[in-house]
């Protein structure tokens, strides 16, 4: 199994910071005193100095009051996001991977990905279709079974997978 490489899309934070994270104080010009809403509990956010400038600039995060309070654009790229606080974020992002696998076609593109334990999310039609086909069916509840049976399947249909531990 590959280790879990970030590919700073943002969409965790985007789509589950707000819910997670809640800024109670501000202790100084970097550090804030948050509270995890779901797992509960309060915890020392520190923004990082690297990512201070980014912090600052706020005018992408007010239009966006779902987003995590510490996620900002990466200063110079298009689409990529940083987690300010990264060395300090809490356990519930800590635990958090988005996907347990990558797909690639056979040219290198990622044209799917599995989230959750066994979840399919793909715009790509042949993909689906192999899917539907060839994984739906597995009958086995072993996690390590199965993802070494998908990466068969998909492999014998010219895809690449990288299972995510």
């Amino acid at each position: 199994m590959t280790t879990f490489e970030c590919t700073l899309c943002g969409k965790c934070c985007m789509h589950a910071g707000g819910e997670l994270i809640e800024v109670e104080k501000r202790l100084s010009g970097r550090d804030f005193l948050c509270r995890q809403r779901i797992v509960g509990g309060t915890f020392r956010a520190r923004v990082e100095e690297r990512f201070l400038d980014a912090f600052r600039d706020t005018s992408e995060s007010r239009k966006h009051p779902s987003w995590c309070p510490f996620l900002r654009g990466l200063p110079g790229e298009k689409e990529k996001y940083i987690c300010t606080i990264h060395n300090s974020r809490p356990s519930v992002c800590r635990s958090y991977i988005c996907c347990t696998m990558r797909i690639f076609a056979g040219d290198g593109r990622e044209v799917g990905k599995v989230k959750g334990r066994r979840s399919l999310v793909t715009g790509d039609d042949m993909l689906r279709r192999c899917w539907e086909e060839g994984v739906a069916p597995l009958a086995t509840d072993d996690d390590v079974a199965w993802r070494a049976e998908v990466a068969t399947v998909l492999g014998r249909a010219g895809y690449r997978v990288e299972v995510y531990e």
